[in-house]
């Protein structure tokens, strides 16, 4: 049973059989999917996959939910919801459709994932903004002045993380969002660190994008995601690829006539304008499932659980002879990330000692050099029993 403060974690571990096998700490890589929402994708799957055409009205209605369920979620409407492959999508979306010239400049942070750096790099391959950085701190005041003096007459956009991929940090995004509003500076904030975790609600953030996937803690199908525009932005985004489905008035041959540029048609005036043709629309019915399940656990017990576990192995790990940590303590400045390094031990060879020998799934961090590890809603105590027995094994070494 469930209560707002608590769940069954014994049942909840039942119902992800690869636990059986592996201590998984990476759900801020990728998820594990519960069995229940794993029937639910896979009968969503055989469904349009074996009746096609037949199929579609379903599979679509599924799709619209799931565009309705991600919009509950963070607050915002439907049709302020365009949904993609991932949270990359999304960054790549506004890097190729916001109107900047090559003297704008892009503010971000030094621990950005690729998913922000490179759509942002090719833009400003191509004349359509300028990166510049300011670093992020494990004290948000730090961070947001930083961010402060990192602005410029220039700064047009603002592109951060909610949680820093690299240090599990939390980024004080409603500051800087609400200092950018003053200023007519646009906000994207990457959400897919964050989503899952903790509430976040685009209207309190204050943002004017937000990026987000399904894969990771939302515990979804892989190849799901969403991009959030304010309505009031949507025209100030103008798609790099159109498709049937994206433009309006539906398609019409007669009405494209012999001189389609030039024909009565626009973008369709919601976020729906970035999706187009053929769709896995059956991979959403999976991410409602996904969402539905979390929240039948209660997102409140779900934060709460994260906040105690992720403080019992920084509590644990800081415990631990050679071990530095390189997240902040506080539940309320950090998430379920938790980074460490170990003295000798590069984070490379301590991450595939861990995975090979140990079968703990975590990853590598270059910046700083250290393993990450991830405490999610199914973490428990004897993850990081396991986890603390292979670093005294390790050591000896």
């Amino acid at each position: 049973m469930s209560s707002p403060n608590s769940y069954d974690l014994a049942a909840v571990r039942r119902a992800l059989p690869v636990l059986e096998e592996v201590t998984y700490l990476n759900t801020g890589t990728v998820g594990i999917m519960a069995e229940s929402v794993l029937a639910a994708h896979l009968a969503a799957v055989t469904q349009y996959e074996r009746g096609g055409h037949v199929a579609e009205r379903a599979a679509r209605e599924g799709y619209e939910r799931a565009r309705a369920t991600v919009a509950r979620l963070i607050g915002a409407e439907p049709d302020e919801i365009a949904l993609t492959r991932n949270a990359t999508d999304g960054v790549a979306l506004v890097a190729a459709s916001l109107p900047l010239g090559p003297d704008d400049l892009v503010l971000t942070t030094d621990q950005e994932h690729p998913a922000v750096l490179l759509p942002w790099a090719l833009a400003q391959r191509r004349g359509r903004g300028r990166l510049s950085f300011f670093a992020v701190s494990s004290d948000p005041e730090a961070t947001f002045n930083r961010f402060v003096q990192a602005v410029r007459p220039a700064t047009r956009l603002v592109v951060v993380s909610h949680v820093s991929c690299e240090t599990g940090a939390r980024l004080p995004i409603e500051a800087i969002c609400a200092y950018c509003r003053e200023r007519d500076i646009l906000t994207l904030i990457d959400c897919a660190q964050s989503v899952g975790q903790f509430p976040v609600d685009v209207r309190r953030i204050g943002c004017d994008f937000a990026t987000g996937n399904g894969h990771k803690w939302l515990c979804g199908p892989k190849g799901t995601g969403f991009l959030y525009v304010r309505a009031d932005r949507l025209q100030l985004l103008e798609p790099p690829l159109i498709g049937e489905g994206a433009a309006a008035p539906p398609f019409d041959r007669r009405l494209l006539g012999e001189d389609p540029a030039w024909a009565p048609w626009a973008f369709v005036a919601s976020a729906r304008r970035f999706e187009y043709g053929t769709r896995n629309l059956h991979d959403y019915a999976a991410l409602t499932a996904a969402i539905e399940y979390l929240g039948g656990l209660g997102w409140e017990a779900i934060e709460r659980h994260l906040a105690t576990t992720s403080a019992a192995f920084k509590e644990a790990l800081a415990a631990e002879r050679g071990v530095m940590l390189h997240s902040p303590w506080r539940w309320e400045d950090s998430s379920g990330l938790i980074t460490f390094g170990v003295e000798g031990w590069s984070g490379l060879e301590l991450s595939r000692r861990l995975w090979d020998d140990y079968a703990i799934i975590q990853r590598r961090v270059q910046v700083p050099d250290a393993v990450r590890v991830s405490c999610a809603y199914f973490t428990g105590p004897e993850d990081l029993e396991r986890l603390l027995v292979a670093l005294h094994a390790l050591r000896r070494r």
